[in-house]
């Protein structure tokens, strides 16, 4: 069997513009499903030290996904369900464009995608569908036999989930890597950036092209792409005589 090309993406930051996970936390903080007190208390300072460029996006993120793992421990997966769909339905356009078309440009060549994320699986596999992926893999949240949240997670969100990932992904489609794409924007995509022939950094924070420009590898075959407003900026870093500085 001949082997095809692939496209392996990350989901938050990297196509959707913010966090299924965190825009499903707040949905179910609306609804009263949860305590405000959760987000406010715990999430908010961090959140506004990423908002004023004070603090790291991971760092916010990571703290996030904690305490949401810890708030909805007991929920009925029904619930759960519930309100991821109604996330999905009013988040699923609120992309990057340069990576909606990177979606769109695999699809129409026929290459197979997978979009691996850090975010729950209830979310991720209907984000996933909606753009027609091939598989997605995500973190898996385990509920007990009464069909609520255990509070156990299989996570998806660093470099040595994702490596374990692509090199099952690879045995069971007998992909071609070196000439697959990899799409991310955090430092826990490294991995998918080494697999691949192609890695491409969407808006990637300094962590991971800090990680870029130390391995030579790396540096000599990933493309940056920055979208801002409605201009999207591609460049190669083998061809950049640039300094990145860290805020």
């Amino acid at each position: 069997m001949s082997k095809r090309k692939a496209a392996f993406f990350d989901i938050d930051g990297t196509l959707f513009r913010n966090s299924l996970l965190v825009e499903h936390f707040i949905k179910l903080s609306e609804n009263g499903i949860l305590s405000n007190n959760a987000w406010s208390d715990e999430i908010g300072p961090l959140f506004e030290k990423y908002q004023n460029r004070l603090g790291a996006y991971e760092d916010y993120l990571d703290k996030a996904a904690l305490v949401y793992q810890k708030s909805i421990v007991g929920l009925d997966k029904d619930v759960i369900e519930k309100y991821s769909k109604q996330v999905i339905e009013e988040n699923k356009n609120k992309v990057y464009m340069v990576t909606r078309k990177a979606v769109e440009w695999h699809r129409a060549n026929g290459d197979l995608i997978f979009f691996i994320s850090g975010s729950p699986d209830f979310l991720v596999d209907d984000f996933s569908k909606f753009y027609g992926a091939t598989e997605s893999i995500s973190t898996a949240y385990v509920f007990d036999e009464n069909n609520r949240f255990s509070g156990k997670i299989n996570p998806m969100w660093d470099g040595k989930s994702k490596l374990s990932a692509i090199i099952d992904l690879d045995k069971r489609y007998n992909i071609d890597l070196d000439s697959s794409y990899s799409y991310g924007d955090t430092n826990g995509d490294i991995t998918m950036f080494q697999m691949v022939g192609n890695p491409h950094a969407i808006n990637p924070s300094f962590e991971l092209i800090d990680k870029l420009f130390s391995d030579e590898d790396l540096r000599n075959k990933a493309v940056i792409n920055i979208e801002r407003k409605d201009v999207n900026y591609n460049f190669r870093l083998k061809d950049m005589q640039v300094e990145f500085k860290k805020f």
